[in-house]
């Protein structure tokens, strides 16, 4: 029987979590946990909390705590799949999304984490399969139709990648997520005027939306606006209050590096090194390294033009 001040507990943190308070939500559920230690949902949504805050290896080790209790937990296999593939383990994220699947094979989430996970190992057309298997379970299920778009747009069949979130839009127009796909799509065309309509587009849904600034921003860098890309980076920033944000402040960053404010740029990479594991991580160590090197050359007047600092692909794939 589950304790009245433990379920209080767990009421608040969800309540708590839903707000984005993640600190303050995870000490409601280590006194749900604390009170009922077979509470598998606590741990299940404690882990989520430490999802949230990037702090994936405390999220891994509350979601094993949970499936210990609950090995049947498909909502907990699949929340530690999604929090193995943001530490860049694949592999074992995709043996969570299958175990999932053996438990419930129209598991759209499992099937989706998985086709992501994929995804990023670069195997897009084993995704599709995947997605293939999740589309016959729903033809119209949102999540799977931004996946394949998204699948296809890193196939480069951009023009079908379009295609599909404008299915979404279909019967969504509001969809913010399809809006950024097809914006990114734009983007990889080369098509930086289009890509901005898109993401204005998100702005006129939601001034408040922190993605479509960190987008607009990212297509200012591309076109060589380092200035008007930092004025984008710096409203999301204040929006959230200086929060962090991997994405804000992985383009910040960069930006800052073009405008050669190399000090700045070497402080933002130290959050995100602090922050972050695995991969991001790494990345940020090696970026820090780089802007060093830049820093030494300006010191010494041998600092020509700042390349290779801005990224490759934009800041946000809307299944991801």
């Amino acid at each position: 029987m589950v304790k009245s001040n433990e379920n209080s507990a767990y009421k608040r943190g969800q309540e708590l979590l839903d707000q984005g308070l993640y600190k303050e939500a995870i000490e409601q559920f280590d006194i749900a946990i604390a009170d009922q230690p077979n509470s598998w949902k606590a741990l299940n949504s404690k882990g989520f909390a430490y999802q949230k805050m990037s702090r994936y290896t405390d999220a891994v080790e509350c979601f094993d705590k949970a499936l210990a209790i609950n090995p049947q937990s498909v909502e907990v296999l699949n929340n530690k799949g999604v929090t193995l593939s943001m530490r860049g383990l694949y592999k074992d994220a995709i043996m969570c999304f299958n175990e999932a699947v053996a438990i419930d094979q129209t598991s759209l989430e499992a099937l989706n984490g998985k086709a992501i996970a994929l995804q990023h190992m670069f195997s897009y057309k084993e995704a599709l399969d995947v997605l293939e298997q999740a589309m016959k379970i729903d033809n119209k299920h949102t999540q799977t139709l931004l996946s394949i778009a998204v699948t296809l747009q890193k196939l480069k069949q951009y023009e079908r990648a379009i295609s599909f979130f404008k299915k979404v839009l279909s019967s969504d127009k509001t969809n913010i997520k399809a809006w950024n796909g097809v914006g990114v799509t734009y983007q990889l065309m080369g098509d930086n005027n289009s890509a901005l309509k898109c993401f204005t587009k998100i702005l006129n849904i939601d001034s408040h939306e922190i993605q479509a600034w960190i987008s607009i921003g990212f297509v200012y860098q591309k076109m060589l606006k380092f200035n008007d890309a930092l004025k984008c980076y710096k409203k999301a920033q204040m929006m959230i209050n200086n929060r962090y944000h991997h994405k804000l402040y992985d383009g910040l960053a960069s930006c800052l590096t073009k405008l050669s404010e190399f000090d700045q740029a070497i402080e933002v990479y130290k959050q995100i090194f602090q922050r972050e594991e695995g991969k991001k991580k790494w990345d940020a160590q090696r970026s820090i390294k780089f802007v060093n090197k830049l820093k030494r050359k300006k010191a010494v007047g041998t600092l020509g033009a700042v390349a290779g600092t801005t990224p490759d692909t934009p800041p946000a794939d809307p299944a991801n």
